[in-house]
């Protein structure tokens, strides 16, 4: 292939490698996938794939970059803007399905689950650069609701963690279950009877 040589052309081929190293690394798990097999995938020779990344933790660091990091952001934005619990509630429930439909966070979480024994660095790398980050907005406004008294729980870290769950668990079953019809589940349903809950539950805390 010939070498790009505009920045566009450099952007793009960048953008089909990262591309390339996800689908490699999701249907081979993340310690099978060859540099060179990402290489063909991407349509580059494996000495061409070294002028953009030198190792394949580098090419993770860019999955998350170029396919996490944009959902985080804009979770992030969503909650700047919402006027309290409720709002985060919603902001989060709305979200989450068109996430885990669009593929490639499940993707990535499967390769966690795969390879995270043996790659430690990599899992922590996506839990700082990812997780944290969705946890830390969460816990910011529940702390602040639970000193203004909008909500009354115990631990807000722990309740973030709770809120966040059914994401991780619905990944997962995308992952496992996509190739059976029976078990597919109606995400946007799913998430709106999350929602229901959720807000139920903090209004019971405060009422108790």
């Amino acid at each position: 292939m010939q070498r790009a040589r505009t920045q566009k052309a450099k952007d793009d081929r960048r953008a089909a490698v990262v591309a390339a190293a996800l689908d490699e690394f999701y249907e081979k798990g993340f310690a099978a996938a060859r540099m060179e097999d990402i290489a063909g995938r991407a349509g580059l020779s494996k000495g061409g794939l070294y002028l953009y990344f030198d190792s394949k933790e580098a090419l993770f660091e860019a999955v998350i970059e170029s396919f996490a990091m944009p959902t985080v952001a804009r979770f992030e934005a969503l909650a700047e803007t919402a006027g309290g619990v409720s709002a985060l509630i919603d902001a989060l429930t709305k979200l989450a399905p068109a996430i885990i439909r669009e593929g490639r966070i499940p993707k990535i979480v499967k390769v966690l689950i795969g390879d995270a024994p043996a790659f430690p660095a990599v899992a922590t790398a996506y839990r700082r650069n990812v997780i944290d980050r969705v946890l830390a907005v969460i816990i910011h406004i529940l702390r602040k609701a639970k000193e203004t008294g909008e909500i009354d729980i115990a631990d807000p870290a722990l309740a973030a963690r709770l809120m966040a769950a059914p994401m991780l668990l619905s990944a997962v079953w995308r992952i496992v279950f996509d190739h059976d019809d029976e078990a597919r589940i109606d995400l946007d349903a799913l998430f709106a009877q999350h929602s229901v809950m959720l807000k139920r539950a903090f209004k019971m805390e405060a009422a108790a």
